[in-house]
């Protein structure tokens, strides 16, 4: 992710004009259910929407959310993002937001309690979509995901794809469950990605839900 342009209210201001183009700002604010007042704030470079908003603009400009959020990728292609739902990817975003306001606390600990406010409602997002509770491990696998933080950076070396393989056989075997070859593919692509970028390492209960979420 680039935080150089991570919620820009700038940078979010133009992509949003640019969407808009020559349609009129009530009229978009009523299409996408945000205030005209809150929108034209958006377009001054004012503010920046939370991630429930975003998810409506993006949805209603047909966007990518990706680009619309941060201006990476491109602008009418999702790809990349397919791996979490809309409500998913919408609370990485609100993540990305409240841990920032917590840099000094550490990501883990971020994740602790966006995760701990999330589920008793103390946060003014309230729940995203169908998302009524969520839990650490599956934020941070939402995260990994979504962000695909530093793979690009991350040339694929020998020992850590053999893990990612071992891991993968490992984890079919223990389970009991079927894949075929191109969905262990993507299992073994997404375990060595994971491998790669995620900080103190993945545990069991993140894998499983790889597992699941892949067969």
């Amino acid at each position: 992710m680039n935080s150089q342009n991570s919620w820009s209210s700038t940078l979010f201001a133009a992509r949003l004009k640019q969407i808009i183009g020559e349609n009129s700002a009530s009229g978009f604010a009523k299409k996408c259910g945000v205030a005209e007042s809150m929108l034209r704030k958006y377009l001054l470079g004012d503010s920046v929407p939370g991630a429930d908003k975003l998810v409506r603009i993006a949805q209603a400009a047909g966007v990518s959310l990706l680009w619309l959020a941060i201006g990476e990728g491109s602008q009418n292609n999702a790809a990349g993002w397919d791996r979490v739902t809309p409500s998913q990817l919408a609370i990485v975003l609100e993540f990305e937001r409240y841990a920032r306001k917590r840099a000094d606390a550490g990501t883990r600990r971020a994740i602790s309690a966006f995760v701990r406010e999330y589920n008793t409602r103390q946060l003014d997002i309230g729940t995203i979509g169908d998302v009524e509770k969520i839990t650490e491990d599956e934020l941070i696998l939402w995260r990994d995901l979504a962000w695909e933080r530093r793979v690009e950076k991350a040339s694929i070396d020998e020992s850590g794809l053999r893990a990612a393989i071992e891991i993968s056989d490992e984890l079919i075997e223990t389970s009991g469950k079927s894949m075929d070859a191109g969905q262990k593919a993507r299992l073994i692509v997404a375990i060595y990605r994971l491998n790669a970028t995620t900080e103190g390492g993945l545990d069991r209960s993140m894998l499983m839900s790889l597992l699941i979420s892949l067969s």
